[in-house]
């Protein structure tokens, strides 16, 4: 290594340490010296810096700018996170071409995150793409990319091979990983631990893929869901049995689990975030400078089954209860004299439509119920239930009265849309709860 060399690396190595200790001015002073000499990481992690608003205002141009500019360099991450933001449209306006031509730059270098991501983009397209997704997720995995690894451990779980799956969601779950452990306590309650120990001790079978498979270009448009079931016409109380698939819901959980925090509400006037008095459970949402293109496609096909569009949604909440918590019975929309006086809600209008997708069903109890129309639902992964919170006059409808029953064991979790009258809830978040993280 010549000098030079080893002098960017330890100033990348600076910048990084001063990144996980949130000294974000020396941080950016750091990766600002290294990118004004054309170093692509450094530049990749301004982008970052400006993105998730650390220690500066969030900047989307900035971000964008940043970006592209590593992305120019080469560098694969870079490309990845150039795809997201294209998708997105933070910085210039969207650009969903843009978007798949980076996406398959990256992942045909054979970038894990990129092989990753294009997989799930693969397998939210249909039935159709799914031999595809299974290769980039493989590919992704011989290089110990941990959701991959989990997902082929699921893969292997549905074709009923648990001897080959549960060594590598062991590995996966030594790492932390939360939907590996969720699925080995699923595996323990139904197999034994003795069994579920001598399986998961074995060497891990991954995949061993020497080369990038082939990675088809494609369309963004995902086939067309199966018609949906009406429950109760009185509140347009629909269900849809698997609309997201299992690995699916596993990525927001893995998302997700980082960022919860117990469950708060916007209390009515003064504005202050106080503790939610009807739910007991923890919560996060992904704000858009903090989601990527894989959640944002979730949300559109979302918003697509529900009939309307995402730019009336709020942020996507997802939700975890664990025993002896709950949501008690409750409204999603507002009581019209709070909403009349509060600004936020006179710009945005009333709460029209509730999606919830569950994204697990390994636990006891924890039913959502309206009881006013006696109906009762059993969760299951991967189902989206949708209903409307007004009558036909745009008043809070008191059929549509619901309750998350309490979890008795295991853990529920599940995702949350809420749509509006009027754009402009999805905003930015200021602060980004993981300083950390990659670009």
């Amino acid at each position: 290594m010549d000098p030079a060399q080893g002098e960017e690396v330890v100033g990348l190595d600076a910048g990084l340490r001063a990144l996980r200790d949130r000294n974000f001015p020396l941080a950016r002073e750091r990766f600002s010296a290294l990118a004004e000499k054309g170093d692509g990481q450094a530049m990749a992690y301004l982008g970052l810096i400006h993105l998730r608003a650390l220690g500066t205002p969030y900047d989307p141009e900035q971000a964008f700018e940043w970006t592209e500019r590593a992305a120019g360099t080469g560098l694969a991450s870079a490309q990845l996170t150039l795809a997201h933001l294209s998708y997105l449209g933070i910085g210039p306006p969207r650009n969903p071409r843009q978007a798949a031509r980076l996406l398959l730059a990256s992942a045909r270098s054979g970038h894990a995150p990129a092989l990753r991501t294009l997989g799930l983009v693969y397998l939210g397209l249909g039935s159709d793409w799914r031999a595809a997704a299974e290769r980039c997720l493989e590919a992704a995995s011989a290089q110990r990319d941990l959701f991959s690894v989990h997902a082929i451990a699921v893969s292997r779980l549905a074709r009923g091979e648990t001897a080959r799956a549960l060594p590598l969601l062991a590995w996966a779950g030594t790492q932390g990983f939360y939907p590996s452990l969720l699925h080995l306590k699923r595996l323990q309650t139904r197999l034994g631990l003795e069994a579920v120990r001598q399986h998961a001790i074995a060497e891990p079978d991954y995949p061993d893929l020497p080369h990038v498979p082939d990675l088809p270009e494609f369309p963004w448009e995902p086939a067309p869901p199966p018609p949906s079931r009406m429950l109760d016409s009185r509140i347009q109380l629909r269900i849809q049995e698997k609309l997201l698939e299992s690995v699916e819901c596993d990525y927001l959980i893995a998302l997700a689990a980082p960022a919860l925090r117990p469950s708060e509400t916007r209390e009515p006037g003064s504005g202050r975030i106080v503790k939610n008095p009807l739910r007991t459970s923890s919560a996060m949402n992904f704000p858009p400078n903090l989601e990527d293109l894989v959640v944002l496609r979730l949300e559109e096909r979302i918003a697509a089954w529900c009939g309307t569009t995402l730019d009336v949604a709020e942020p996507l909440a997802v939700l975890r209860y664990r025993p002896g918590e709950e949501y008690r019975p409750h409204f999603d929309a507002f009581d019209e004299k709070t909403l009349a006086s509060d600004a936020e809600g006179i710009r945005l209008g009333q709460r029209t439509v509730t999606a919830l997708t569950y994204l697990n069903a390994d636990f006891a109890d924890g039913e959502t119920s309206f009881p006013a129309l006696g109906v009762t639902i059993r969760p299951e992964a991967g189902q989206i239930l949708a209903f409307s919170n007004l009558d036909s006059k745009g008043i809070r409808n008191p059929q549509a009265l619901h309750t998350g029953h309490p979890v008795q064991k295991g853990e529920k979790w599940l995702a949350t849309l809420w749509f509006r009258e009027r754009p402009g809830a999805r905003h930015p978040n200021p602060a980004n709860p993981d300083p950390s993280a990659t670009p």
